[in-house]
């Protein structure tokens, strides 16, 4: 398959490349420049642009969306959240829309669990939860952006699948952290896309078929959010921090 990932500078959109690669033909794609590697396309294209995103959106199979905005963003913080908000949606929304267009049947976007984070740590969460995300606008364009998704899943014959991703870090980063149930490895995540680029309900007569909406973290042993539906996709998270949750267990 050949598939399109935007944000590949960043840490996120690298890990997925490099998950990726070994099945398919990729197209990575980032505002600045890209270090070339062989047998891989790079391309420069600001969502902003739907000239540049069209050309970027060309003869792919599916479109992986990391949702990383643009590593210059304003120092004004309204400035810098006003271009959160514009890359979220209008962003998401050109990139989608072309990818449309272009006849791609699968779409991927890189939501947040944030929008739980005001829920007390001793309930579980599944997709069914209500999101109470903070009026923080990293966390608010993320999940403006998942609502973007969801409505092209309504319109149009597509597999849209969202994946609320936790916290990325590394295991091996934060052995001396307080653990976090939201905990997430940067690996991890990049398999979960590997798992949902397979997805394919784009011929589904009901819209709620063709949107996929999954929670994707650790799975400590007594976990604030559920990944059942995830699992169903074929996800199953390798590092689990288990050196941090062993004193719970005894």
């Amino acid at each position: 398959m050949r598939v399109l990932i935007t944000g590949a500078a960043g840490r996120l959109g690298r890990a997925i490349a490099a998950a990726l690669r070994p099945e398919h033909q990729l197209r990575l794609a980032d505002t600045g420049p890209l270090a070339s590697d062989t047998g891989v396309e790079c391309i420069q294209a600001d969502l902003l642009e739907p000239e540049a995103v069209w050309a970027a959106v060309r003869n792919v199979d599916g479109v992986i969306h990391t949702g990383d905005p643009p590593a210059d963003l304003p120092a004004d913080e309204l400035a810098r959240d006003q271009s959160l908000l514009d890359w979220a949606t209008r962003g998401t929304h050109v990139l989608f829309q072309a990818a449309i267009d272009a006849g791609v049947k699968r779409l991927v976007y890189a939501s947040t669990l944030e929008v739980f984070r005001a829920y007390p740590d001793d309930v579980y969460i599944s997709e069914l939860w209500r999101p109470l995300p903070a009026p923080d606008m990293p966390v608010m364009s993320r999940y403006l952006g998942e609502l973007a998704c969801r409505e092209f899943a309504r319109d149009h014959m597509a597999t849209i699948t969202a994946l609320r991703l936790g916290q990325l870090v590394l295991e091996e980063e934060v052995e001396d952290q307080t653990p976090d149930l939201m905990w997430l490895d940067v690996r991890d995540a990049a398999q979960a896309f590997r798992c949902a680029i397979r997805r394919d309900d784009s011929t589904a007569v009901w819209w709620t078929r063709r949107w996929g909406l999954y929670h994707v973290c650790a799975e400590p042993p007594h976990p604030k959010y559920l990944i059942d539906q995830a699992k169903a996709l074929g996800f199953q998270p390798e590092h689990n921090f288990q050196r941090h949750w062993a004193p719970a267990q005894t």
